[in-house]
């Protein structure tokens, strides 16, 4: 008998904690950058401060200092991205391997006749 009405209490509380679990609280916690990093590619602005990424959209950067030496070039990058706002918080930088520079030399197959 005592075991039974211990069960039910143990259930009962751990009922009303999963209910006040799932309640907001009033409290607005939802932020609306991504929850994982993304990867984007494209063109930085000579400022800094703006990212245009292949299909014309262009997002602002919030921490442009990591940017710096990539003024004007194609890069890629992971970021977090903030959509309500337009923005992406950038965590690590590459360049673009569709940016690299070609050489050719006189005795290649392509220069021979």
């Amino acid at each position: 008998m005592k075991t039974s009405i211990v069960a039910t209490i143990v259930v009962l509380l751990l009922l009303s904690g999963m209910i006040l679990g799932q309640q907001n609280g009033g409290v607005a916690d939802v932020s609306t950058a991504s929850a994982k990093p993304l990867t984007v590619a494209g063109q930085v602005s000579n400022d800094r401060k703006t990212l245009v990424t292949d299909i014309d959209s262009e997002w602002s950067v919030s921490n442009p200092e990591i940017l710096k030496g990539h003024e004007g070039r194609r890069v890629t990058v992971k970021c977090y991205v903030d959509t309500e706002r337009n923005r992406i918080q950038i965590l690590s930088v590459k360049k673009d391997p569709s940016a690299a520079t070609y050489s050719a030399r006189s005795t290649d197959s392509a220069f021979r006749r």
